[in-house]
């Protein structure tokens, strides 16, 4: 791993504020970047991120190929990529069912934008109601109507709705990036984020051993204090905020009673490691529903940046 490819962050990106503390170097399966980076925190936002941001030009190009340091190599991930390819935008399923249609009405088409549409499924939910839809997305396998690989492409002060979901912790300067979406919308657009939730109990008990701390695919991890500061100081308004779970609480429910019987047929097989990793698996899940690690956001356009 080039250093010359890399800035070191001394300050809090959102707050820029001075004390920071080291929550540890952070591991990794590529050896390339294994203990590479600290997980370093603000002591003042509680907002988390990597010691070392990679420089603009080298994320971009990360992207651009597909880079193992972002996407990883999961065989379910390459395996709807190969199917993106394959049917393109054509073969997208519309979503039928989304949070954030409690907060807008998708029948009355308007303005879209989303940045980072991925796999398109909720572009395609907006794109068939007869939306105006434009998103921008750095993987160039990722073809729609609208859709461009840059954001000055896109008309500013259009947008009606914007989205970015499991995006911003990606970015190396989540600030300008918050700025740029501000742009692109009218007043009053309503701005829609999910991302790893840096106060989740999870995060706070794992360190940099937390599984969202997945270096160079998550550089920035937000609390719910850093998001506020964040979005208001790029001119936007919170009203709604919340940490999720990813966890199903039925599927947790079905474990449980499947649990005591595998641990027995465990013991029989003297296979104390197993019954270590199913108990420690079980409780981890129970932590991820008390508190999650996700988040989820709601803000309006107050401001004109």
């Amino acid at each position: 791993m080039n250093l010359k490819n890399f800035k070191l962050i001394n300050n809090c990106p959102i707050c820029n504020n001075k004390k920071i503390s080291s929550k540890g170097k952070i591991k990794s399966g590529l050896k390339e970047i294994n203990n590479f980076f600290f997980l370093k925190k603000c002591n003042k936002c509680n907002h988390r991120f990597l010691s070392k941001f990679p420089k603009k030009n080298y994320l971009v190009e990360l992207h651009k190929i597909n880079s193992k340091f972002l996407f990883g190599q999961d065989i379910h991930e390459n395996y709807y990529k190969r199917e993106f390819k394959n049917k393109g935008f054509k073969g997208v399923r519309p979503i039928k069912k989304h949070w954030i249609f409690e907060y807008i009405n998708i029948d009355i088409s308007k303005e879209y934008l989303e940045i980072g549409p991925g796999l398109c499924r909720v572009y395609k939910t907006f794109y068939s109601k007869k939306w105006n839809c434009h998103g921008i997305d750095l993987q160039p396998f990722i073809k729609a109507p609208g859709i461009v690989h840059k954001l000055s492409m896109i008309r500013n002060g259009k947008k009606d709705v914007a989205v970015a979901f499991d995006v911003i912790e990606h970015t190396n300067d989540p600030i300008n990036f918050l700025k740029n979406i501000n742009k692109k919308m009218k007043f009053n657009g309503k701005l829609f984020m999910t991302f790893p939730n840096a106060d989740s109990f999870k995060s706070k008990i794992f360190g940099s051993k937390w599984n969202m701390v997945v270096p160079l695919a998550h550089i920035n991890f937000f609390s719910k204090q850093s998001t506020k500061v964040a979005l208001g100081k790029t001119g936007f308004k919170i009203i709604y905020i919340k940490s999720f779970s990813l966890v199903s609480p039925k599927r947790l429910i079905k474990n449980l009673i499947k649990l005591p019987i595998k641990l027995i047929f465990d013991l029989i097989r003297l296979d104390f490691k197993s019954i270590y990793l199913r108990i420690e698996e079980f409780l981890i899940n129970i932590i991820d529903l008390l508190n999650g690690d996700q988040m989820k956001v709601v803000a309006i356009k107050n401001k004109k940046i």
